[in-house]
């Protein structure tokens, strides 16, 4: 999820907005968003698995943790997936009224989701690492 989100965010929407109008480029950064949305709700689907699996799993604050970073993802999931067909109706509409303000919490919460899922990669590593002997 993270590594499509930084590719697509640092490489592709520059590129987009070089060689067509803002408004061509919104049409298929919205379609691609769709996309990753898609792999998003596949994503939290499985984390929600492996923490089903792993309950036992890690210490007590790691494993709440984990589930507490989960629920804040999936929400912020839910929400770009209900914010995603209003900038698109927008769009489709060629309104830009109010656009930008929905666009800038659209990407706001995307960066969140972002650094909340690193934390969730680093829990998910700390739980799952092998135990030494002290």
């Amino acid at each position: 999820m993270d590594g499509g989100f930084t590719f697509y965010s640092a490489i592709v929407i520059p590129i987009l907005h070089e060689a067509m109008s803002g408004m061509e480029a919104g049409m298929v950064t919205g379609e691609v968003a769709n996309a990753l949305n898609g792999f998003g709700v596949a994503a939290v689907l499985a984390w929600w698995v492996l923490v089903w699996c792993e309950r036992g799993e890690g210490e007590r604050w790691a494993r709440w943790g984990r589930v507490g970073l989960l629920g804040v993802t999936t929400a912020v999931l839910s929400g770009l997936i209900a914010l995603h067909p209003v900038l698109d109706a927008r769009l489709g509409a060629g309104s830009m009224t109010g656009f930008y303000a929905l666009h800038q919490v659209y990407l706001v919460a995307s960066t969140v989701q972002w650094g909340v899922n690193l934390g969730l990669v680093g829990l998910t590593v700390w739980i799952g690492k092998p135990l030494t002997e002290a």
